[in-house]
């Protein structure tokens, strides 16, 4: 039997040709989601003086600890609404209190770093990320004592799937959510994948989907959609295919978008979180 170092050349070339693909395919969930490199801070808003933040963490199967952020207007008044917010790859969750700062005054704000992100162990897969949702959903839910109809989502990006399959399987338990932001929002995973020639023959394997068409077959409520100027990233192609399956299901779907942004700064503009903020304003009025 030849030693390693016996091989030829050829043969250690072929290794590690055969390897890549695998160390990709076992490695995808954290390829996927990213790492926090930074925390990208952004305007305050209006409101902010009017908010209080406080680290808070979920206590998850297998001893795991989701790092999260959950910040709720000041005042003896306590919140009717909670959105759950749920950010793209590389996204550290910690700047969502500005975020805040442009809510309504009668919305909490609540959002986790997904698995390995941050200060959050475990490692992060679609059916372990949903699952997480679920249960960051349940727990702001009962913090404040608020019925499933009061929970809003929003993602950015790769947020958007996870948002999407939260909202599809609630909507499946019988307990829909009152509305769903997505910003700059996939189609699939694989779809984007597949623009990518070094990724694309990988999407066989992929174990994260994140099928937003097939999500969006489930929901009936309120949709903003908000994209980006220039996006190198999602194609609006892509983000308008979903908002087409959106509305073939019933939902009613708002489409904004704005200049000057491109995929990566969207979401931190103060016109994006104004329109996200007043957008939820309407929703509140009109549900009254």
């Amino acid at each position: 039997m030849p030693l390693p170092t016996d091989l030829l050349p050829w043969a250690w070339a072929l290794l590690a040709l055969l390897a890549l693909p695998a160390a990709l395919i076992v490695l995808q969930g954290k390829l996927l989601f990213g790492r926090t490199w930074v925390i990208r801070r952004t305007d305050p808003g209006p409101a902010a003086a009017r908010r209080q933040a406080e680290a808070v963490w979920l206590e998850r199967p297998g001893g795991v600890r989701l790092q999260g952020w959950l910040t709720v207007p000041i005042g003896d008044a306590p919140p009717r609404r909670l959105l759950l917010w749920f950010g793209g790859r590389n996204e550290h969750v910690a700047w969502t209190p500005d975020l805040a700062g442009w809510l309504p005054d009668d919305c909490a704000l609540l959002a986790f770093n997904y698995r390995s992100l941050g200060e959050s162990g475990g490692w992060p897969s679609e059916a372990a990320c949903v699952a997480d949702a679920e249960a960051a959903a349940a727990w702001g839910l009962a913090r404040f004592g608020l019925p499933p109809s009061a929970l809003h989502l929003a993602g950015r990006s790769l947020g958007t799937g996870v948002a999407m399959q939260l909202a599809a399987g609630l909507a499946a338990a019988g307990r829909p959510v009152a509305s769903v932001a997505l910003i700059t929002p996939l189609k699939s995973l694989r779809a984007v994948l597949r623009r990518n020639p070094l990724l694309a023959p990988l999407t066989p394997w992929l174990r994260s989907p994140l099928d937003s068409l097939a999500a969006a077959r489930a929901l009936h409520c309120d949709v903003l959609v908000l994209l980006a100027e220039q996006d190198s990233q999602v194609p609006h192609a892509h983000s308008r295919t979903l908002v087409q399956a959106l509305q073939r299901a019933g939902s009613a779907v708002t489409v904004h978008q704005l200049a000057g942004t491109n995929h990566r700064s969207l979401a931190r503009t103060p016109a994006a979180m104004r329109q996200l903020g007043g957008w939820l304003l309407v929703e509140e009025s009109a549900a009254r």
